[in-house]
């Protein structure tokens, strides 16, 4: 009998599925808490042919990192409501068979559930590369995006955290207990790295590109 384990905290979608599936044929075991260390030991202790993988478990949990460790044990097939295609090409560079959508007719999602247990393919040749090609060109972007942040020295990041934040130079100083004129020279560095020229737009800079400083300020 094949075997399968749910990953979902959607009761109502694993109830459903849970009973369709065994219907089949399926022996079906569901995970619906979002702990990843639980995940991996059912995993590892029931071996089933197949997880259905939700890549939100919870609302501070994401799927995707589990979606390499259980690919190491078993296969994967993610089931999701995202149609972000750069997020489901990185389902797939990280080890996915394939991913299949919440939104599909139910059916069609037992269909596919099917075909990734009997070990058939989920997904059309060209979809998969789309989808992985979707995914390189969201990291390069995401890459030239930061790589003007990235170029910042500690010291760099943590004044431009401050300034973020609507400090002066003059406050800056006396809270790192550094001189004033190093500090300007700091913040003349980020201009030059950021390619702005006033503070005001190095804040902009800093909200568009959605860059995390991880600067204390306590």
């Amino acid at each position: 009998m094949t075997s399968l384990l749910i990953v979902d905290d959607h009761r109502l979608l694993t109830q459903a599925l849970r009973i369709a599936l065994q219907a089949e044929g399926f022996d079906v075991l569901v995970a619906d808490e979002p702990d990843h260390d639980l995940v991996l030991a059912l995993t590892r202790v029931h071996r089933p042919d197949l997880v259905l993988l939700d890549l939100m478990l919870g609302a501070d949990r994401h799927g995707a990192a589990l979606i390499a460790p259980l690919a190491q044990l078993t296969a994967v097939l993610v089931l999701t409501g995202t149609t972000d295609r750069a997020a489901l090409g990185r389902c797939l560079e990280l080890g996915a068979i394939g991913v299949t959508s919440k939104a599909d007719p139910f059916d069609r999602l037992l269909e596919r559930i099917q075909a990734a247990a009997s070990g058939g393919r989920v997904l059309s040749v060209s979809d998969r590369e789309d989808l992985l090609a979707a995914h390189v060109e969201h990291r390069l972007a995401e890459h030239k995006r930061l790589s003007a942040f990235r170029s910042l020295s500690p010291r760099e990041r943590e004044v431009l955290g401050y300034v973020a934040n609507g400090m002066s130079a003059d406050a800056i100083a006396e809270r790192t207990y550094v001189s004033v004129p190093t500090i300007r020279t700091h913040i003349q560095a980020i201009f030059r790295k950021l390619d702005v020229n006033s503070q005001v737009a190095a804040v902009a800079r800093v909200h568009e590109a959605g860059w995390s400083l991880d600067t204390s300020l306590n």
